[in-house]
């Protein structure tokens, strides 16, 4: 069968690359499959390529991605969501059965979900990188420690725009000196870890799961200036693309006597929030502040305050200013109105403190990994 003199095939590459780039990741994982006649342009390493490197992406490809376990403790559920009304579409299941207990999202980016398995403690584990959309898992490579010496891991995950390029840090701190760390970095593109010999954390993080937020290039984590619980707090975030530490302080004019503190994403991931949990006499309420202006000080905002019953978990997300997705005491996902003061519930229930959301792009991404 011949070729139409109008097809689309006919064009120069870039331009039909161009054309493609602006579907949806699943109208082009279709194309893939029952168009016979063209050469293979979806799996062209360019196209990948230019498809990642594409800064807006179609309304199709954004999902929230919810984790929650069930209240017996035996189920794990993960899920795509509307960024809208926050309704589920999809329930998904990973081709994949954690080895030490417990399988942490790192986080996700352009289509890639970043996965840590390791036990309660965080002191073992291996990476895995997932893409859902093409239904493709991958298998790191453990960097080499000795692991009886190991307190615990932190991990953190992104993309560099400039490289098109995806890596995994990993921060190792040590049960002999609390002061001493290491730091890798895994990159997919060269798929090797390469232990920054000259460049430790600034900051130390409790042994446990630390969850962290990525945004502009920059991995966060809300970090202590020393091993001693009750000290100040600050933010620690690692440039991806310079592989180097940054500290960033917390609004200056936050009040001091919150006795839970965390950090969520604002948006499609484009800036950071900072909950800060108080305990009062009419109840207990989050001050929830935004970083407007990302690596800038003075500007934290604060944008709102929850203050509603049974609210002592912290919230996973806003949405936008006069939006929240929390979660109440006894594990139900809510959705807060600002403006109005009120709860809608997205009818679902968990494990209060095992939720987890974050935002979620489809794409080809693993695709030739």
């Amino acid at each position: 069968m011949s070729r139409s003199p109008h097809s689309i095939f006919n064009l120069p590459q870039d331009v039909i690359f161009d054309i493609l780039s602006r579907l949806p990741t699943k109208s082009l994982i279709q194309f893939t499959s029952v168009c016979t006649l063209s050469p293979p342009l979806i799996s062209h390493p360019s196209f990948t390529k230019l498809h990642l490197s594409s800064s807006a992406a179609a309304a199709d490809d954004h999902h929230l991605l919810v984790y929650y376990e069930s209240t017996d403790y035996i189920n794990q559920f993960y899920s795509f969501r509307s960024p809208i009304t926050f309704q589920e579409s999809l329930k998904l299941q990973i081709p994949y059965k954690n080895l030490h207990g417990y399988l942490r999202i790192v986080g996700s980016n352009k289509g890639v979900i970043c996965f840590f398995d390791t036990n309660y403690y965080s002191n073992v584990g291996m990476v895995i990188l997932w893409n859902p959309s093409i239904k493709k898992l991958k298998k790191i490579d453990d960097p080499s420690y000795i692991l009886d010496r190991v307190s615990h891991f932190v991990v953190g995950f992104g993309f560099v725009s400039r490289t098109c390029e995806f890596k995994i840090v990993v921060i190792v701190y040590y049960l002999d000196n609390s002061n001493t760390n290491s730091v890798s970095v895994y990159s997919l593109g060269t798929d090797s870890w390469k232990k920054k010999e000259d460049n430790i954390a600034p900051c130390y993080l409790m042994r446990g799961w630390s969850n962290n937020v990525f945004v502009k290039g920059f991995v966060n984590w809300l970090a202590c200036k020393q091993e001693i619980r009750g000290v100040s707090h600050e933010i620690m975030a690692f440039d991806l693309e310079d592989e180097i530490f940054h500290v960033l302080e917390l609004p200056k004019n936050i009040r001091p006597s919150y006795n839970q503190v965390h950090l969520a994403s604002y948006g499609e991931s484009s800036s950071l929030t900072l909950c800060a949990h108080y305990l009062e006499l009419n109840g207990e309420k989050w001050d929830m502040w935004v970083l407007s202006d990302y690596g800038v000080a003075d500007s934290w905002r604060k944008v709102c305050v929850i203050s509603q019953p049974m609210l002592s978990i912290p919230p996973l997300l806003m949405k936008n200013d006069n939006e929240v997705l929390i979660v109440t005491n006894d594990g139900r996902l809510m959705l807060f109105d600002v403006n109005k003061n009120e709860m809608f519930d997205l009818k679902t229930c968990g494990l209060p403190r095992m939720y987890r959301a974050i935002n979620y792009t489809a794409s080809l991404a693993l695709l030739h990994g």
